[in-house]
C-alpha cells in the first residue's frame, strides 16, 4: 500500500460516490428526495439514499450506510486500509476533467429534494396500521405512544398529498419517519435520552446504552419489559451521525453498543472503541452486545423473527446490558 500526503487524502477524499457510481454504469435517475437505485442490486424501486452535500450514503433495503470510505469497501470488496489505493486507481483511471464533463452537469441539476413539513404529531395512536406494524416489529403499544409520535405529513413540492407515519423525535426536533412502506427522516439528527426516558443534552451517571436504530431501541425497551431505561441512551438513527453522538458516548465510562451485525456496524462499534483514549483505557468500557443476537442483522431482526415465529421475543437476560454494565 502506498503512502499519502494529508493533501492527497483529501483530494481522493472528494472523488463523488455518485462518480464512482456513473462510471461504473450504474443508474442515476433518482427521486426528488435524494433515492437512488441501489448500486449493490437490482430493484424495482429505488431505495438507496445518497447526501451529495455529505458524500454520505444509506441503504434502506438492507439498513447499511456510511461515508465515501464505507461505500468502497463494500462497492470493491476491499478492506478500509486498501481503499486509498483503490481511489487513487480510480482518479488514474478517470480523470477529474472527466468527471467535470461528465458527472458535474448531473449534480448541477436544479436539486429536487422536497422538505417534508409536518401537518400535526400526537402520541395517541389512531391509525391502525400504524400500530399492526410496530406490533410486527416487536414493539409493544405502551412503549410505542411512550416515545413515538402518529405524524402526519406532506412533502414541500406536493402538498395535497398526506402520509402518516411513526415518528421518532431527534435531538434538533426533527423525526425519524416510519412506515410498513416507507423510511424517511425530517432531518438527521441523534436522539439521547436520559434515565426517565425523556430527551435530554445532558448525561446522568455513567452509564449508557447504545442502539443504532430506533426499532432496536423500541423493542428492547418491549423485551425488558419497562417503559423507563434507567440508563442514559443514545439512539444513532444513522450510523453517519456517530460523530455528532461520540462527545455525549463518551461522557460515561460503561457503554454498552447494540451495533448491526454488518460492516458499517462493525465500523461505527470500532469508532466508538478508538474514541476511549488511552489514558482511559482501564476506566471505560465498551460492551459489544451485538454477540446477543449472533445471525441476525440486528437486535430488532432477532426480536422481530422470533415473535413472528410464535415464540416469546427474548434476549439472553443473563447477559443483557442491563446487567452487564
Amino acid at each position: 500500500m502506498a503512502t499519502y500526503t494529508e493533501q492527497e487524502k483529501k483530494q481522493l477524499h472528494s472523488i463523488s460516490i455518485i462518480e464512482i457510481m456513473a462510471h461504473y454504469g450504474k443508474r442515476l435517475d433518482h427521486t426528488r428526495s435524494g433515492l437512488y437505485f441501489s448500486p449493490f442490486r437490482d430493484e424495482n424501486n429505488p431505495s438507496f439514499h445518497i447526501d451529495e452535500k455529505k458524500n454520505s450514503w444509506y441503504d434502506y433495503g438492507t439498513g447499511e450506510g456510511g461515508v465515501l470510505f464505507d461505500f468502497v469497501c463494500k462497492f470493491a470488496g476491499i478492506s478500509r486500509g486498501e481503499v486509498y489505493d483503490w481511489l487513487a486507481s480510480f482518479r488514474n483511471m478517470v480523470p477529474e476533467s472527466e468527471y467535470k464533463a461528465v458527472i458535474a452537469p448531473i449534480l448541477q441539476r436544479p436539486h429536487h429534494t422536497s422538505k417534508i413539513v409536518i401537518d400535526s404529531a400526537s402520541h395517541n395512536f389512531t391509525r391502525y396500521k400504524l400500530t399492526e406494524y410496530a406490533a410486527s416489529r416487536a414493539v409493544s403499544k405502551e412503549i410505542l405512544e411512550k416515545y413515538c409520535e402518529e405524524v402526519l405529513y406532506h412533502m414541500e413540492s406536493v402538498p395535497e398529498k398526506k402520509y402518516y407515519a411513526i415518528g421518532f423525535k431527534n435531538n434538533s426536533g426533527g423525526y425519524v419517519l416510519r412506515s410498513s412502506i416507507s423510511k424517511r427522516c425530517s432531518s438527521s439528527d441523534i436522539t439521547t435520552l436520559g434515565p426517565d426516558g425523556q430527551l435530554t443534552d445532558k448525561t446522568s451517571g455513567n452509564k449508557v446504552l447504545v442502539f443504532e436504530g430506533f426499532m432496536d431501541f423500541l423493542s428492547w425497551m418491549t423485551d425488558v419489559n419497562q417503559m423507563t431505561p434507567k440508563y442514559d441512551c443514545c439512539i444513532l438513527n444513522s450510523v453517519t451521525n456517530i460523530g455528532k453522538a461520540l462527545p455525549w458516548i463518551m461522557a460515561h465510562t460503561n457503554i454498552a453498543a447494540f451495533m448491526d451485525n454488518d460492516q458499517a456496524g462493525k465500523d461505527t462499534l470500532q469508532k466508538i472503541m478508538e474514541s476511549v483514549p488511552e489514558s482511559a483505557d482501564d476506566d471505560v468500557c465498551v460492551y459489544d452486545m451485538s454477540r446477543l443476537y449472533e445471525g441476525y442483522n440486528d437486535l430488532n431482526e432477532k426480536l422481530s423473527d422470533e415473535l413472528n415465529n410464535d415464540n416469546q421475543p427474548s434476549i439472553n437476560t443473563k447477559h443483557h446490558g442491563t446487567n452487564i454494565i
